[in-house]
């Protein structure tokens, strides 16, 4: 269903900062809501994140810097959820987006508190058993997004989701300018999620190595970390050194799951992140990062992106 997501949560235009574990902070989702989209923080899981008094600070940080609307992202396989569910509720956030898990017990307690509930989808299935549970809308990502991905692009996952659901639909995978905003809002969705462009961004807080590296990346270097070898979804991330070695290992015959998971994790280490070694980690980022080549502020982001938008419908409508 189409709908006007921005009275829903009360945001200026249908643009949502994707959830960025270590990357998501109060600067770059205050600076988000400030330019007129919807900022995300992202606590992460437990070895990232800390206990229902941190998490209600980091909110209470993050209204400090906005009083416009922003979300939590709610990774369900925390042994923290139900902490953090009622933290939520407590601080009566605008919306949640939810990852890693199945929310669906925790609905109708979040609505009940007047929050929106929008879960991250790969699939039409999983859409309409959100939209089932009660779900205020749904965040339907393609492939070409950063971080933990599904194996199926935006433009065919979109349409399917639309189809399936009756409830909002915003698109995240690939997306990260006027003309995607366009294509999506062409596919039937509501507003569109991106992650990437606001992690190139002068407020994101991440090194300045990693966002040199990002810039100089083509599409093709936003790699698929993937393997029998470990459980979970496949992780999109910046192609680095590390990275290379881990698939090299992946590919011996020799290759050993426990150590193979042992590489995969000391690589995510935030730390290495943190210092900016660029060759040592697995830094999650988007096949749309080819397209990208400056780094520019949240409004800047925003205001080019509505800007382009609305130069693509009017090009559109010349055409129709």
């Amino acid at each position: 269903m189409r709908a006007d997501i921005c009275k829903m949560i009360g945001i200026k235009v249908p643009i949502f900062q994707g959830a960025m574990t270590n990357v998501s902070d109060k600067y770059l989702v205050s600076a988000v809501s400030n330019a007129g989209g919807l900022g995300i923080f992202a606590p992460g899981d437990d070895s990232s994140s800390g206990d229902a008094d941190w998490l209600r600070m980091k909110i209470q940080e993050i209204r400090e810097r906005t009083d416009k609307p922003f979300g939590v992202n709610l990774a369900m396989r925390s042994s923290r959820i139900n902490d953090f569910v009622k933290v939520i509720c407590e601080e009566k956030v605008a919306i949640i987006t939810t990852g890693g898990g199945d929310p669906t017990p925790f609905i109708p307690q979040l609505k009940e508190a007047g929050v929106l509930v929008a879960p991250v989808v790969p699939d039409a299935r999983a859409a309409k058993k959100m939209e089932e549970a009660g779900a205020d809308m749904v965040v339907a990502s393609g492939m070409e997004g950063g971080g933990f991905v599904g194996k199926v692009t935006t433009l065919v996952t979109v349409p399917q989701v639309i189809a399936a659901v009756n409830i909002p639909v915003i698109a995240a995978g690939g997306i990260c300018d006027g003309r995607g905003l366009a294509a999506a809002m062409a596919l039937g969705a509501s507003g569109v999620q991106m992650g990437t462009r606001f992690m190139m961004s002068k407020e994101s807080t991440i090194p300045q190595a990693f966002k040199d590296a990002m810039v100089k990346a083509k599409s093709k270097e936003a790699l698929p970390v993937d393997s029998v070898l470990r459980k979970g979804p496949q992780l999109r991330c910046l192609k680095t050194k590390v990275v290379d070695e881990i698939q090299i290992y992946e590919n011996q015959n020799t290759a050993d799951a426990d150590v193979y998971q042992n590489m995969f994790n000391s690589a995510r280490d935030e730390s290495l992140m943190r210092e900016g070694r660029v060759n040592e980690t697995l830094m999650p980022m988007g096949e749309a990062a080819g397209a990208i080549t400056q780094i520019l502020s949240c409004q800047e982001i925003i205001d080019r992106t509505m800007a382009e938008y609305r130069e693509t419908l009017a090009i559109l409508k010349e055409l129709a």
